[in-house]
């Protein structure tokens, strides 16, 4: 199982990532959804993501802010960002931030299932690592 956080405050990226999401991978995850930073840090907190897709223009805390307080308390998470801007600071920033993902906005569907299996996979290796370590 693997729980997947999508973060938007445009609701209709929100339901259109969860619908590709679910209707391609639907019984190996779970998926909560939010429109703010403040709620991702929360549900990153509460939730506890495998993988969270998270926009960077988002009331209260911007995604990049958002990213680097998770960072604090929750290395695992493989974090993918999904914009309308295609800014260099932002890109580089968030390689920085070790980000899996820069999308820009439009997403279509088939990059979001490429990325969910991108990611999948990196979260297989993370929680091996995690097992052959104890």
């Amino acid at each position: 199982m693997f729980r997947i956080l999508i973060a938007d405050d445009e609701g209709i990226m929100r339901e259109s990532i969860k619908n590709t999401i679910e209707a391609n991978f639907g019984s190996e995850t779970e998926i909560v959804t939010v429109k703010t930073g403040r709620e991702v840090v929360e549900q990153a907190e509460s939730f506890r993501p495998d993988i969270a897709f998270v926009d960077i223009q988002m009331p209260g805390l911007s995604g990049i802010q958002a990213i680097k307080e998770i960072k604090k308390f929750n290395s695992s998470i493989v974090f993918v960002v999904i914009t309308a801007y295609d800014n260099f600071s932002y890109a580089k920033e968030s390689v920085n931030l070790g980000v899996m993902e820069y999308i820009l906005k439009p997403v279509n569907k088939q990059k979001i299932i490429d990325v969910c299996i991108r990611a999948k996979k990196k979260t297989e290796e993370l929680r091996q690592k995690r097992s052959d370590d104890l």
